[in-house]
């Protein structure tokens, strides 16, 4: 190179560096002013800081100055601050500076895991001073927004206060690529500093002023309180505060009860409750007594509070005790509540207990937690013995048990159950009670279910009544229909029965004993087809029949050879008599049916299987339990039939039928359903009852219960056999003169009647309805009116009233057939009844005696 060329290009490199230097000194000159200016900002900061606290505008204010100064004293373009969120994910932009004026941030973020390097980088060194951003390893990564902004050099400096980095202030340097001196880069960092002063002033007055709003709300809160605070030093023996709900609660206000001891809070304290409050003042009084009691207290108005007090001990560092702090609740009404609850339930357990009602409770698993004492006593089980016991193993069967405890659980999860059912229940002895149960959960107060209580009436007597109610209604239809019958059979029986009689009287004197005996066979069968229409008309009747005293034990012997031949071969019938003064107030025919029936369904059950039926009677004093079913008082005796046999034995749902009327289990056709039916009936009419106990393959017995008859037996039957064996006896006189009106509306009786009393010399008139009796009741005087109660155009009771009416000395006589007696007349005659029978009651009602 020429030398004149190599010259001119030293003197130009010498004026680049000349100029170069100007310029570094000209911007030393002005960083040293702009130096000067920032530390006078720096001590106006503090100054601030100590006289008072700033505000958030002063404080932006002062940032903002503090990045002009920057800005202009290094000669850059744009200068930020950044600051770390909460949770120093990202970095955001609070403050920018662009060629000397205030930008808005335009809410610009760095996430911090975009930019590890720098962030370390910040995290390690007090400055980080960057000539060229996107060849330099810690800021290559923001490159996005470093070309975003044309930014060539950085130089940040990290916002720290002790423990923590708050943020960096930036000087961004636009253009080309930037070399940093030394007294730039301390220049910058007393930048940094100002601002974490700032920043660092700012979070401590913050702290500041929420500590003092802290204890402000604190008191508000703890003198707003529904309830009495206090704390009590224990070395004056004097409290040291106590809220001013003190004063609605003892009457005095906490500037009072600050000038006193504790000896005046006892004071107020029930008597009975002062011990437990005094040793809480006392030394090491907390670790003798509960963190929390409860007393009374003597309310200002005369009235006594309740008040929980729940206090602890204050320790200083050294853990040595030196005060009490504690809370006052009025719990009077929770108090008071408990007492109501505690009362209530005292009362409801007193009604469960002595309620003629089952009460039950049980829990979510179907165990007993309580039973009343009628329940007890109805089941026989002891208390102790059912507590704890599953329910379902009580009251229901084998089979169903589970079936039972799953409906339970469905209930509980659905949170009802059935509230009203019916369910068998077991005594202890093993006899099964029908009750109808009203069910009702049990819950916690906060709704959760914790069982069931289950309310119980004991339906069995009931059910039984009611099923006896049922059967008789069936046998009142069924007695309905047969009286019916048994009426007209019996109209023909009269007049079979005096035919009979009349041919026997024909036939006498060709060859008098073949007609006595012809007589005494035919009378026989008859009198059998009375008794049998008899005791049909008796079955569906809710009275007894009328009847005297009858001894049972005589009636059992004199049916046995009856018995033995209705067992027939193969089966022994054996007699047991234990009650021989014991009367039973019943019909003669229907107390024999009884036994009869109960002997045949015996054979019946026991032929080709037991040996054995067993007839017996005995006395037998009424508990509580037979008094009810009998509807007298405990004690009173009763007189007791039992038909047992070793034979076949009746299962559970046969046994549930046996008494229903046309219920057979005969399939050979022998059995008509009606025998059982009718002996319940006749039982049920004496005021009787039967019980029946069977098991299968074991035997069954049958026992009849029937209120005893002091009053022996006192019949007429002897007289009657006497006429019925002496037809020969029969009361005769002249009747010529006796007036007898004969009304009946069957023909042939009306005609038997007739020609018997014709025979007898009485005066007769016949009448076939109540319209022509009435015509000759009108026209003839009438000594004897002998009518059948029913006739086709009335009544013949109304008809006989009506007669006496007209003819007040008029005798009468009421010829039944369906042993319905009526007061008014003179006597009365049962159908079917002999010659004898008639002309004796007809002399007997008009005074007439044998000649």
């Amino acid at each position: 190179m020429p030398e004149a060329a190599k010259g001119t290009l030293d003197a130009r490199a010498l004026e680049e560096l000349l100029a170069r230097e100007a310029s570094y000194r000209e911007r030393l000159a002005l960083q040293a002013a702009l130096a000067t200016r920032l530390g006078g900002y720096s001590e106006s900061l503090q100054r601030m800081l100590r006289s008072r606290p700033p505000s958030r505008a002063q404080l932006t204010s002062t940032l903002l100055e503090v990045a002009k100064l920057s800005s202009s004293a290094l000669g850059i373009e744009r200068t930020s601050i950044w600051l770390f969120d909460e949770p120093h994910s990202h970095l955001r932009c609070s403050t920018l500076l662009l060629h000397g004026a205030a930008q808005p941030p335009q809410s610009l973020a760095i996430a911090a895991s975009s930019c590890p390097r720098y962030i370390a980088a910040l995290h390690e060194a007090h400055s980080v001073a960057v000539e060229d951003v996107y060849r330099d390893a810690r800021t290559s990564e923001l490159e996005p927004y470093l070309r975003a902004n044309q930014i060539g050099a950085l130089l940040d400096i990290p916002i720290v206060i002790p423990g923590a980095l708050l943020g960096v202030v930036c000087h961004e340097h636009m253009g080309a690529p930037r070399i940093w001196h030394r007294e730039e880069i301390e220049f910058a960092a007393n930048v940094g500093s100002l601002v974490a002063l700032a920043l660092e002033t700012e979070r401590r007055l913050t702290a500041e002023n929420l500590a003092h709003g802290t204890e402000a709300r604190y008191r508000h809160l703890v003198e707003s309180l529904p309830v009495t605070v206090y704390a009590f030093d224990l070395a004056s023996a004097r409290l040291e505060y106590i809220s001013p709900r003190a004063h609605a609660l003892t009457g005095w206000t906490p500037q009072q009860w600050l000038q006193v001891g504790p000896e005046h809070w006892v004071e107020r304290v029930h008597p009975e409750d002062r011990a437990l409050v005094q040793a809480r003042f006392q030394p090491g009084g907390l670790t003798g007594t509960p963190p929390e009691i409860t007393y009374r207290i003597q309310m200002p108005n005369g009235k006594r509070a309740w008040v929980r007090d729940t206090c602890s001990l204050v320790r200083d560092p050294l853990g040595r005790a030196i005060g009490l702090q504690g809370v006052l609740w009025d719990v009077t009404s929770q108090i008071e509540a408990e007492l109501q609850k505690g009362e209530l339930e005292r009362r409801q357990r007193f009604m469960l207990d002595h309620a003629d009602l089952h009460a039950v409770m049980i829990d979510n698993a179907g165990l007993v937690t309580f039973v009343n004492d009628y329940f007890c006593s109805v089941t026989g089980y002891a208390r102790e013995s059912v507590l704890g016991r599953n329910w379902f193993e009580l009251t229901s069967p084998p089979l169903e048990r589970e079936h039972m405890r799953q409906l339970l659980q469905l209930g509980i999860a659905a949170g009802q159950v059935e509230p009203r059912m019916e369910a068998p229940l077991f005594t202890a002895n093993g006899d099964k009670l029908h009750v109808l149960w009203t069910n009702t959960m049990l819950r916690a107060t906060d709704g959760a279910v914790l069982g069931v209580l289950g309310l119980g009436v004991d339906m069995t007597q009931r059910i039984r009544l009611e099923r006896e109610l049922l059967q008789q209604t069936k046998l009142e239809s069924l007695g309905r229909l047969s009286a019916g019958v048994a009426h007209d059979f019996n109209n023909l029986l009269a007049v079979m029965l005096v035919e009979v009689e009349r041919m026997g009287r024909a036939y006498d004197a060709r060859d008098p004993a073949t007609a006595d005996t012809a007589r005494a066979a035919l009378r026989g069968a008859l009198e059998q087809a009375s008794e049998l229409t008899r005791s049909l008309l008796l079955y569906g009747r809710k009275e007894a029949a009328k009847s005297d005293a009858l001894a049972l034990d005589e009636l059992i012997a004199d049916s046995a050879k009856l018995c033995a031949a209705l067992a027939g071969d193969g089966l022994e019938v054996q007699t047991s008599l234990g009650a021989p003064q014991a009367c039973v107030r019943l019909d003669r025919a229907e107390l024999r049916q009884v036994l009869l029936n109960l002997v045949g369904n015996a054979a019946d059950a026991t032929r080709g299987v037991g040996r054995r039926i067993r007839v017996s009677t005995h006395l037998e004093l009424a508990d509580a339990a037979l008094a009810r079913r009998l509807g007298s008082e405990p004690g009173s005796e009763l007189a007791v039939l039992t038909v047992e046999d070793d034979g076949r034995g009746i299962d559970a749902r046969t046994l549930s039928r046996i008494f229903d009327p046309f219920f057979t289990t005969k399939s050979d056709g022998r059995g008509t359903g009606l025998g059982l039916a009718l002996c319940q009936s006749i039982v049920s009419r004496a005021r009787g009852f039967i019980d029946v106990h069977s098991e299968l393959g074991r035997g069954t017995r049958f026992s009849v219960y029937l209120p005893r008859s002091a009053r022996p037996a006192d019949r007429n039957v002897e007289a009657i056999e006497m006429v019925a064996e002496r037809p020969s006896q029969i009361l005769r006189r002249a009747h010529e003169h006796t007036r007898i009106l004969v009304v009946d509306d069957v023909a042939n009786i009306r005609n038997m009647l007739v020609s018997t009393l014709l025979e007898a010399n009485y005066r007769v008139f016949a009448a076939g309805s109540v319209a022509t009796a009435a015509q000759i009741l009108s026209s003839q005087a009438v000594d004897l009116l002998l009518t059948d109660g029913s006739l086709p155009d009335g009544s013949g009771v109304a008809l006989a009233r009506s007669a006496k009416h007209l003819q007040p000395q008029l005798k009468t006589i009421l010829a039944s057939g369906s042993l319905s007696a009526e007061p008014g007349f003179d006597a009365t005659l049962w159908k079917p009844f002999d010659s004898q029978q008639l002309l004796r009651t007809v002399a007997d009602v008009m005074g007439e005696h044998p000649l």
